[in-house]
């Protein structure tokens, strides 16, 4: 990714399906374009951020308020175009090897575990790579819960291995650089063509891939970790089987160091009791939260998704950076239908 790219502020809302989070993304996004510009972008393959926003959404972003852009993303094309690229490298890095069955190998990983995760992040980078200086703040409106944090986890996940399997390559390199000392330089011969076995980090191909691969998830981990360009809006109900996910993603967004802004605690006034219900959370997560009520009419439109805008202050879930600035370059604007 460029550089200039990882500047851009990212906010993930994260939550059961069903609890609202697209909603809240949504208002966080229209809240934010008052300022900057932003870009709302859907990674559910459940998509619904354009039944929110009352609008027709594709991969390539689309204004859809003063400021304020909308994407969803087709996953079952991210997760093709991840095959695509990861088989256009095999094949770079190991040209002299053609009893590489590539079909057979596409086959194969598309329905291995990982792949959807895997396609997401590669997902996440594309849309960070293609901001362009567009965009000073880019909202995720990610998958359920579980999906979302095993994709957060990745880049440092991939991180340790990618380094660990780097000074691997490094010392075969080393070996085959001592045995081409001793012997001579050696090639392989395929179909009557030769082929030179590298032993130089430099001209490796598969060791350029892996320096290529740990450098992006290295910036990613960054961005991640850094509250001053990222921050995660968790997004419940007001009942048990919410407060237990969502104490399991907390637990997991700790050990990867991510800043959690306060919870918000959507639908609030279902039940009698949900106020009750929203303060018992705040004490037994020991965070801060804050409530949104619950509708009679389903948010649906610009209009709806500015009066759930005007329900919270959402700076308080923009990242340092940003959230300082809030409000500096436009006032509050009404939404036309």
């Amino acid at each position: 990714m460029r550089e200039h790219a990882m500047s851009t502020a990212v906010v993930y809302s994260i939550g059961k399906g069903g609890v609202g989070k697209t909603t809240c993304a949504a208002a966080l996004a229209l809240h934010s374009s008052r300022s900057f510009p932003t870009l709302v972008v859907s990674l559910d393959p459940a998509h619904n951020l354009g039944d929110v926003l009352a609008t027709r959404l594709t991969e390539t972003p689309r204004e859809v308020s003063p400021s304020l852009w909308a994407s969803e993303v087709n996953m079952e094309a991210a997760i093709n175009r991840y095959l695509k690229d990861s088989s256009e490298k095999l094949r770079q890095m190991y040209q002299y090897l053609k009893v590489i069955n590539m079909e057979g190998y596409l086959d194969a990983i598309k329905m291995s575990p990982g792949i959807e995760e895997y396609a997401t992040l590669q997902a996440i980078e594309e849309i960070l790579s293609q901001v362009d200086g567009r965009y000073e703040l880019i909202v995720m409106d990610t998958p359920p819960t579980g999906l979302t944090l095993r994709v957060l986890a990745l880049p440092q996940v991939s991180l340790m291995w990618g380094e660990r399997i780097g000074r691997l390559r490094k010392e075969i390199l080393n070996k085959r650089q001592m045995m081409d000392n001793i012997h001579g330089e050696r090639r392989l011969v395929l179909d009557g063509r030769e082929h030179k076995m590298p032993s130089d980090p430099k001209t490796d191909p598969v060791m350029n891939e892996l320096e290529t691969y740990t450098s992006r998830m290295r910036n990613l981990s960054k961005l991640q970790s850094d509250a001053h360009r990222s921050r995660v809006m968790p997004v419940m109900n007001a009942d048990r089987l919410s407060l237990f996910e969502t104490r399991r993603a907390l637990e997991s967004l700790e050990k990867l160091k991510m800043s959690v802004g306060p919870i918000i605690v959507n639908k609030v006034g279902m039940k009698p009791t949900d106020g009750e219900t929203a303060k018992a959370i705040a004490s037994e997560l020991r965070r801060e939260v804050k409530t949104l009520p619950f509708m009679e009419k389903e948010p649906v439109g610009l209009p709806m998704i500015e009066m759930v805008a005007g329900q919270l202050d959402f700076t308080r879930w923009l990242p340092d950076t940003l959230a300082a600035r809030d409000g500096d370059v436009r006032a509050p604007r009404k939404v036309e239908n």
